[in-house]
């Protein structure tokens, strides 16, 4: 069977602020990930997404785009990213780009322009009304800010700094091909496209996400840019689910290549707040939803498998008890690798990291969370509650420095680090880690070298599957079959203790330092049988 290329990767994702300082700056930048490329490839990883480090005054840490042709000065230059393509390359790994095609900063050259009168060209690149609806934006507040010399309102889903994109616009979306185009001939491998769900909308309807035209838009994106590569798409979507995520990845459709969902995530959240506060954890709710991506059409579906990101707490906080917190990495990485799809590690994934420790309000620096502080008060909670929702929630506890060492700077500065979210135990970082065959880290490497591994690959990217021991709520278990051979992998997603089934074949994979019959808080088990 006929497969893509992308069907084998195990993509990293780089938060470049925050993954390693070259220069002192307390700031990551390009050297400093250039510099952590033989670690990269020690890991096992074969492609490596980047948040965007794009020219931008970073109201959105990057998300908010200024000029899609440049690097932003506080990460490097153009030359260093070309550096960053070969050197990955040399060592088997290939860069995707974070690609912000819903909005741009207000201080790109076209909306400085656009704003300057009806009549400019540049003035249909964006969404304009004179008679603005009662759309909110998502970090708070009206979706439109005034323009005094056009007088006009312009639409903003995101920070006022951040106007939306006119996708109607055919004279935009050419910009934007060209823009594609120019990193792709660079020998960028693809493009991780953020919240890409939203450029279909019809504003006047109230429609932001899966508009009419959404995936018109997508196909012809596919046909200008990536579609004519070897290239990996990664499409960013709150607001599909198993089924409707096949009009993305559907390969005759002539889309994109996977996207991600948030369902999973999304369904302990609190009806009132929201994200800000969520209902306790329940294993088989998660096991459910994340099996049903797994049985739908495989001709049509790939997935993306991940625990975390730049935009959520981490994992391990948010589903585990950190009392286990050695054997819950393992097992959070472990549980969901043998699924049909790619595999996503966020930085520091891969040594146990955790949510960090903010001291004060003023600790944090995204925008979103500043923002919510406030709005968390005026919907009922004490400063004491909006700061305890934010300890647990903030995107700011997935951003802070990659823990490389347990020392001043961690490692990944000299400098202050642009965020800091405190002290870490001993024992969890890359330098602690590497030396230690029992840790994370090593876990990791050997599960990753696995997963590569024939006849496992073939097995893990066309067998079948099927849940298993569904009475269990708080277990993943499920099986992958091809030609009769079997992989079996059991996971106990709680501090219970269960007695373990007798299941043959050999352990391929398992996270405790010796097997008993029981199966223990967070153990899991990946079996094979041949």
């Amino acid at each position: 069977m006929a497969h893509s290329h992308f069907q084998d990767d195990i993509v990293y994702q780089i938060y470049p602020r925050s993954f390693q300082d070259s220069d002192g700056d307390g700031i990551g930048d390009l050297k400093g990930i250039i510099s952590r490329l033989p670690y990269l490839k020690k890991l096992g990883v074969t492609a490596l997404w980047l948040s965007p480090c794009f020219v931008s005054p970073m109201e959105d840490m990057g998300y908010d785009i200024a000029d899609y042709y440049h690097i932003d000065p506080i990460f490097g230059t153009n030359e260093d990213m070309d550096e960053l393509i070969y050197e990955a390359g040399k060592r088997g790994m290939r860069i995707v780009l974070d690609m912000v095609l819903n909005h741009t900063s207000k201080e790109h050259e076209w909306f400085k322009k656009g704003r300057e009168s009806v009549d400019n060209p540049y003035h249909e690149f964006y969404i304009w009304s004179k008679t603005p609806n009662d759309i909110q934006s998502t970090f708070g507040g009206s979706a439109w800010e005034y323009n005094e010399a056009t007088q006009e309102y312009y639409f903003h889903l995101y920070a006022p700094g951040q106007p939306d994109l006119n996708w109607d616009s055919q004279k935009m979306r050419e910009a934007l091909y060209d823009a594609c185009n120019y990193w792709l001939e660079k020998g960028v491998y693809g493009f991780r496209l953020d919240v890409i769900e939203n450029i279909g909308k019809e504003i006047d309807k109230h429609i932001i996400q899966n508009g009419p035209t959404l995936h018109e838009r997508l196909h012809e994106l596919n046909r200008n840019t990536f579609g004519k590569y070897d290239s990996i798409t990664i499409g960013e979507c709150w607001c599909a689910d198993h089924n409707t995520r096949l009009l993305y990845t559907d390969p005759s459709r002539e889309e994109l290549s996977m996207v991600f969902l948030f369902n999973d995530w999304g369904a302990f959240h609190d009806p009132y707040y929201g994200k800000w506060k969520c209902r306790p954890f329940d294993p088989h709710i998660y096991r459910d939803i994340i099996y049903a991506r797994q049985q739908t059409d495989p001709a049509k579906s790939w997935d993306t498998i991940f625990w975390n990101n730049h935009d959520l707490p981490r994992a391990l906080n948010r589903y585990t008890d950190l009392n286990y917190r050695k054997e819950a990495a393992k097992m959070l990485f472990a549980s969901t690798l043998f699924l049909r799809g790619t595999p996503f590690i966020y930085q520091g994934d891969e040594i146990g990291m955790v949510n960090g420790h903010f001291a004060s309000i003023k600790d944090f620096r995204d925008i979103e969370a500043i923002n919510h502080y406030q709005i968390l008060q005026n919907m009922g909670m004490s400063e004491e509650e909006a700061k305890a929702a934010l300890d647990k929630t903030a995107r700011d506890n997935g951003r802070i420095p990659m823990r490389w060492n347990s020392r001043k700077g961690y490692g990944f500065t000299k400098g202050t680090p642009w965020v800091d979210g405190g002290k870490d135990e001993k024992g969890f970082s890359v330098s602690e880690e590497e030396k230690d065959p029992t840790s994370i880290l090593s876990f990791y490497k050997e599960a990753i070298a696995l997963w590569k591994k024939e006849p496992y690959r073939t097995l893990i990217r066309e067998g079948s599957f099927s849940p298993d021991y569904l009475e269990m709520t708080d277990w993943i278990a499920y099986t992958r079959m091809l030609n009769g051979k079997r992989l079996r992998v059991i996971a106990n997603f709680s501090t219970n203790t269960y007695p373990k089934p007798d299941i043959p074949g050999k352990v391929l994979l398992h996270n405790y330092l010796e097997e008993t019959d029981q199966l223990r808080p967070y153990e899991v088990y990946v079996f094979y049988v041949d």
